[in-house]
């Protein structure tokens, strides 16, 4: 049906509803007719998001150019269906026939009209005036376009002659803006006599940095200078610059490339041979070394392919050219720390001392030792490490006298522990290495903190002749080991006597404190006790009872040394030494390593005195002590404590002072009721409840400062200055009770 049907169609419509007549058409008759019409496919319509009107496809296209205009020539086409009232897919399909425009085209999904690109190029056309260049990405990034299409822009409006202006680098710019930054660069690079960063110089100046290159180019034939990269360096500068490098290398005896490099001198070594070495002269191929092994001596020919340098009358500052700098023949001449070697005074000489702290020992190996054998011929008798150390030839032999020395007074001041050791075990330990590398360092001169590498290095390069001396001496000090061994037995007896008196002391306080304190307060003393006394002195006595077989005694002095070191618990030390013991003594030894790791210290000891008294452990100090025994050992562990507590200080450390605080309220204790309890820290409060309600007053504020304790410790508040007041005055008063 044509538009001139459907017009005819709906003017009868129109005048048949604005007729009087009692069957008018209601509005919903007419939606019931336009859809039987469209089911039909006599009209082809579209209706709004709100089925109130309908419009033909000519019509939505015009209603689309339309709403282009009125977004000012401008609007997205995801927009357009909103503005419309329609749906989307409408839009889409109406979308063709509206780009049939020709003043109006789709870009990044919006709808442009010529006009306002138009508009956009005399912006762009302003800016120009007023600025003189645009960066086409700030300018894409103003009017939302994507940076291709705005360059695409510009440059038609270039190539039409609608804009005047040229694009380099993605700018654009006017000539006269090329003329007047060049006036500037220009001044300011003929009045320069230093290097000038260009890069530095355009920032400095506000100049356009995109045209650094076409602006060096106006100006090139207006400078005196040289122009490298961004860096334009004046003739004045480039003849001051060889006379400081000049100076600098005359007056050191050498001159590091990295120095050229800062003055611009790119080819460093290059240039360096040829202002002051033989014009035939092959320095430069003196640098490429072949790398070498870590110590290994250089063959007297090694640089025989690439002639040394030797300086001469007519080239009187001739030098070498190393990997990293230019070091002159004379100062190699002149190094006056040879004539030590050359007469005995000195093993090895450490040439990173005297040589220039760029020279690599490793690369310029060849160069240096090949130089140094014809100036001071002592050199052939030396070895060049990688530390820059020479080694005189003679240095082996020193070491190994002096091995003899330290091994020899080592057996004989260990005793009998140190040849028991040796007796049938000649095995070569971390000890007798610490020994080795200490006489190197003693026979070189050299410090094992500053060249402990290199020690340790010849220390691996040596052992086998250090473990041949050690064997030696070990095989003559067997013949000692009996006499040691009952003096080192003699020993344990005592040292466990004295242990055995503190623990009865100790348990007679546990005692005590089972008649004053609760249950849980007992419990906790008792296996504190176990732990911190009872099971070390179990670890001794099972040493001592390991010394009649001298394997065993090993194994568990090993075992013993590695908890010290490791601190390990002491429960799994324990039953890893019952694996030591012989198997006929584990039985009655398991039971006492039970006995440890429970909760009674009286039934530990019982177990103790039984053994005791049925010869089942070698010891014979575990009886009954005496009553002035007693009070010998009752006092001297009074004074440990008090001398403790007098001697340390409250401070903001909470485990620190908790700790002090616990061993401050043991002394109480001695001075109150005369035994002695070692508290853990679990315990203390039930002292000090004890503490104040059988001595009250006399213990000053003890529960005040227990409370800050015990505050600190949980976390509630730290420890201010007026508490460690607090806690330091009951400290003072209680040592000066006692």
């Amino acid at each position: 049906m044509g538009d001139l049907e459907l017009s005819e169609l709906i003017s009868k419509f129109q005048a048949i509803q604005r007729e009087d007549v009692p069957n008018q058409i209601t509005e919903r008759n007419v939606v019931e007719i336009i859809n039987v019409l469209r089911e039909k496919r006599l009209v082809e319509l579209l209706y709004t998001f709100d089925g109130k009107e309908y419009l033909t496809w000519e019509q939505l296209r015009r209603e689309v150019i339309d709403e282009i205009y009125v977004n000012g020539g401008r609007i997205n086409v995801v927009d357009i269906h909103g503005a419309l009232n329609v749906d989307m897919i409408h839009v889409e399909r109406v979308l063709p026939k509206v780009l049939e425009e020709p003043n109006i085209r789709v870009e990044s999904s919006e709808l442009i009209t010529d006009e306002y690109l138009e508009s956009v190029v005399q912006s762009a056309r302003d800016a120009l005036k007023e600025h003189g260049f645009i960066s086409i990405l700030s300018f894409a990034k103003t009017y939302r376009f994507t940076s291709l299409f705005t360059q695409e822009l510009l440059t038609g409006a270039i190539n039409t002659g609608r804009l005047h202006a040229v694009v380099q680098n993605s700018t654009l710019y006017t000539k006269q803006f090329v003329g007047a930054q060049a006036i500037v660069l220009r001044a300011g690079l003929l009045a320069a006599t230093q290097p000038v960063n260009l890069t530095a110089f355009f920032n400095r100046h506000d100049l356009f940095a995109p045209l650094m290159d076409t602006l060096i180019e106006v100006i090139r034939g207006d400078l005196p200078g040289k122009v490298e990269g961004c860096v334009y360096t004046p003739t004045y500068y480039e003849q001051n610059r060889i006379k400081d490098v000049e100076n600098v290398y005359l007056s050191n005896g050498f001159i590091d490339y990295d120095l050229l490099r800062q003055k611009g001198i790119g080819q460093a070594k290059e240039f360096l041979v040829s202002k002051f070495n033989p014009v035939a002269d092959a320095a430069v191929t003196q640098g490429g070394g072949k790398r070498r092994t870590r110590r290994g001596q250089v063959p007297p020919m090694a640089a025989a392919g690439a002639p040394l340098v030797a300086r001469n009358d007519s080239y009187p500052n001739a030098g070498h050219a190393l990997s990293a700098c230019f070091l002159s023949d004379r100062s190699l001449a002149n190094l006056a720390v040879f004539e030590d070697l050359a007469q005995g005074d000195a093993v090895a000489v450490d040439l990173s001392q005297h040589l220039p702290v760029s020279v690599d020992f490793v690369e310029d190996a060849d160069i240096l030792l090949g130089r140094l054998r014809e100036l001071h011929p002592v050199v052939g008798s030396c070895t060049l490490l990688e530390s820059g150390v020479l080694l005189h030839e003679s240095v082996l032999a020193s070491v190994k006298k002096q091995l003899e020395v330290s091994y020899g007074a080592r057996t004989a001041e260990g005793g009998a522990e140190a040849r028991r050791k040796l007796k049938g075990n000649h095995d070569f330990g971390k000890e007798e290495e610490d020994i080795l590398m200490n006489v190197i360092a003693e026979v070189t001169g050299l410090s094992q903190e500053e060249y402990g590498d290199m020690i340790a290095g010849l220390s691996s390069e040596w052992m086998d002749v250090a473990k041949n001396i050690y064997t030696e001496l070990a095989s003559a000090a067997e013949q000692n080991v009996s006499l040691d061994w009952k003096r080192m037995r003699n020993s344990s007896q005592s040292s466990l006597g004295a242990a055995w008196s503190r623990m009865v002391i100790a348990e007679k306080g546990v005692v005590w404190a089972a008649s004053k304190l609760d249950d849980a307060a007992c419990v906790a003393l008792n296996r504190h006790l176990l732990t911190t006394v009872a099971q070390p002195l179990l670890s001794d006595i099972f040493l001592n009872e390991s010394l009649g077989n001298a394997k065993i005694y090993e194994r568990m002095s090993e075992l013993l040394q590695e908890q010290g070191s490791q601190r390990q618990n002491y429960t799994a030390l324990l039953q890893k030494a019952l694996k030591i013991i012989p198997e006929e003594q584990r039985q009655c030894f398991s039971t006492l390593v039970d006995a440890a790791a429970g909760k009674s210290v009286e039934a530990f000891m019982n177990i103790l005195r039984d053994m005791n008294a049925t010869a089942q452990i070698s010891v014979s100090s575990f009886h009954k002590l005496s009553k002035g025994v007693e009070r010998e050992t009752l006092a001297l562990m009074r004074n440990t404590v008090k001398e403790r507590v007098a001697r340390d200080t409250f401070s903001t450390d909470v485990s620190h002072s908790g700790v002090l605080f616990a061993s401050l309220c043991s002394l109480l204790i001695h001075l109150h009721f005369h035994v002695h309890v070692d508290l853990p820290g679990r315990v203390v409060g039930s002292v000090v409840t004890y503490l104040l309600a059988e001595v009250g007053e006399s213990v000053g504020r003890l529960k005040e400062c227990n409370q800050i304790i015990t505050n600190a410790i949980s976390g509630k508040q730290s420890l201010s200055d007026e508490d460690l007041a607090e806690l330091e005055a009951l400290r003072q008063s209680v040592c000066d009770s006692t």
